[in-house]
Parts: C-alpha cells; structure tokens; sequence
C-alpha cells in the first residue's frame, strides 16, 4: 500500500512539472535591494543592484520632461528606494516597488540629456545589476590657447555602417551604389590633399564604414576644437529626377534661432575657442556665438562654393542654400560648418559622375582648396602668444 501511494505522489508530482514553465522552476526572483552611481566627465552612470537578473524586454523606459522611468516587470524592491544624486546630470534616483512582481523607477535629470539602459550579468562577486547611462548632450571641453598659426578641419563623411544614406535602385536590398561610400571617398580625398599642408591637422569622424551618431560626430567637432566642420553627403530626390549639381549648405537663420533658445542647456557644458583664449559659455555669450558661427558659415561656404566652381563645370554648382532641418552638427555654437550634397543618386547623369575616381577627385581639391582658403583667412587673426 504505501509503495502504491509513493508511485501516485510520483505520477501527480510528474503532471504538476509538465504543466510549469520550464524557465521558472529554479529562478530565483529578481528584487532591486540597492542604488548606486559614479560620474564621470562623460556621464553619470546609476547602478541598480539586483538578487536576479531581470531580462532587458521587462524593462520599459519613459522619458518626460526632466524625469525618466522604468517600468520593470517580473521584479520587486526590497522596499521604496531614495538616493540623491551628486552629478551635473543627475539630482534623484527612486526605486517604488508596485508588487512583488513590478517595480517602477525614477531618473530625475537636472536638464534633458541622452541615456541608455542595459543590464550586466553577475561576475567576479558582484549582483545582475540594471545600469541607467546619461550623457549631457555637449561634453566638456578643455582647449588649448593654440600659439601656433595651425588650424583644425573635422571632415564628416555622412552615414556609414548599418546607415547606407541613400541608394541606388531607391528601396533596394543590394544596392548597386550607396552613398555612405561615395562620401568617405570623396571624404578620404580631401583629407589627402589637406595633410600636404602642415599648418592644417585633418580629424574625421569616421576613416571606414562604421555607423557613429549624429551628436558623436558633433563631439568630435567639439573636441578637436575646429576651425572647420565639412560633412560630406549625396543626395536623393526620387520625386525631381532631374535636379542635379553641388549644393552646399549652412544652417538657416531659423535654426540658430533655435539654438538660442536652448542657451541655458547648452551653456553649462560647452566651451567657445578663439584664438585668443576658451571661455565657458554663458547664456549672453551663446547667443553671440550662434550669430558668429552663423557669418563664419557664410564665409566657409563662400570659400568651398567659389574653389568648387574653379574644378568643376560651373554650371553644375548649386550654389549656397539655407539648411531648414535641425541638423545637429550644422548648429553647434562656436563651429562655422556646412553640409555638402555632392550630387544627386536619383539623377543618371549625376549617378554616373559620382562613382568615377576622377569625378571625386575633382570635388574634393574643390573642397579642400575652399576649405584651405577659409583657414587661412582665419590668420589674419592675432594669436596669443
């Protein structure tokens, strides 16, 4: 009889298995139990301490405001969690436990600024912990009093990686041409002439086909301290297939406008170099750099138009055109930039131009010799010495 009874206590125990979710027999449920931070000049990175780890697809995040929040699903909290935050970009981190199997948290950022959220395995003794990355949209820059007559030109060869820009046949899965390698040749070209002269240091933003984000390439830029920011870029209108040419563009009043308005966000992390000293920007001292950067545009994307149409038919320069989207590299106060769309993909006659070496060839003496020209007007400037 009891043999009998054990086998049934078997069989049911069986069933009862098959029936549960594999994935929760042994898991240990995860709960927050501990908040920590440390900063960095690049970010502030808060540290959610878990007993388990909690899959990133139970992580839901809201940005509103000032405030970030987390939604996590399948955790809970040891109890409601408060720590104030010593960090430029942080002031608050709460952990507020719903039920045992929910929990929310809330970022408080002093301004708005990036973030990235992600989870690390526990290792070495240490817990699975949810890590909450912010970064301020401009890092700070520490520049150099520059006392030689040496000018810095960031080429930004536009797209690249998983972003191909634009291509050709439009809406194709192996295209024939893309534009993200038509701009870091014509981009590795212009470098080439640059580096013949040694007052000029070339930086780019990308020397091979990787993808870096807008606000990166921006960064750079800022870092670098740049006389000069060239993004290079190949248009697509499938709508006008016979728009054709160079157009080099700077941002628009409009958008300076804009920046203007975002002086107190900006101000507190961003430096202004001349050659004669770096100061911290104040919110007065933005609105003047925007209105500076805005000319010193102008004048970048004179020079580059005027030497274009000295190396290439002069019928196929556009011209200088006003940018209206808010590009953000176009913008940055302190860094006269331009935008050049060195022709059309969607235009045969264009196409067949911009994958010829000695078409590219042609763009970019046109573009290093303008760029050339504007650096050296720069030294009429008096350097500190």
């Amino acid at each position: 009889m009891g043999e009998k009874r054990e086998f049934l206590k078997a069989l049911l125990g069986s069933l009862f298995l098959a029936n549960f979710p594999l994935e929760a027999l042994g898991r240990k449920r995860a709960v927050i139990y501990r908040i920590r931070y440390s900063n960095t000049p690049e970010r502030t990175r808060v540290v959610l301490d878990c007993t388990a780890e909690v899959r990133r697809q139970d992580i839901k995040d809201h940005f509103s405001g000032k405030v970030l929040w987390l939604d996590v699903k399948n955790a809970g909290a040891v109890r409601k969690l408060v720590r104030r935050i010593k960090s430029p970009l942080v002031s608050e981190v709460k952990v507020i436990p719903i039920n045992h199997r929910r929990t929310k948290v809330k970022v408080v950022f002093k301004e708005s600024h990036r973030f990235k959220v992600f989870g690390l395995r526990s290792c070495a003794g240490k817990p699975f912990r949810i890590v909450i990355d912010v970064f301020p949209e401009f890092v700070p820059i520490s520049c150099e009093v520059r006392k030689a007559p040496t000018r810095v030109v960031v080429i930004d060869p536009g797209h690249g990686g998983r972003d191909p820009g634009a291509v050709w046949p439009p809406r194709s899965r192996h295209p024939r041409i893309r534009e993200k390698d038509i701009t870091l040749s014509i981009a590795l070209k212009v470098r080439k002439y640059l580096k013949k002269h040694p007052d000029i240091k070339v930086v780019m933003t990308r020397m091979r086909d990787v993808y870096v984000p807008l606000l990166k390439r921006a960064e750079i830029a800022a870092k670098a301290c740049a006389d000069a920011f060239v993004s290079i870029h190949a248009d697509s209108m499938p709508n006008y297939p016979d728009w054709s040419g160079v157009t080099v563009f700077k941002a628009s009043p409009r958008l300076f406008a804009k920046a203007q308005k975002t002086a107190k966000e900006v101000a507190k992390r961003v430096k202004l170099c001349s050659d004669v000293m770096c100061w911290s920007i104040s919110p007065l001292l933005i609105n003047m750099a925007t209105t500076v950067t805005f000319a010193e545009s102008s004048r970048l994307a004179q020079a580059i138009v005027e030497s274009l149409k000295a190396h290439v038919n002069d019928e196929l320069i556009n011209g200088i055109k006003d940018m209206h989207r808010n590009i953000v590299v176009l913008k940055t106060p302190g860094r006269p930039a331009v935008l050049i769309e060195c022709g059309f993909l969607t235009n045969p006659i264009d196409r067949r131009r911009l994958v010829k070496e000695w078409y590219q060839e042609e763009i970019a003496k046109g573009i290093a010799q303008g760029i050339e020209r504007y650096l050296t007007s720069l030294n009429k400037v008096a350097y500190a010495r």
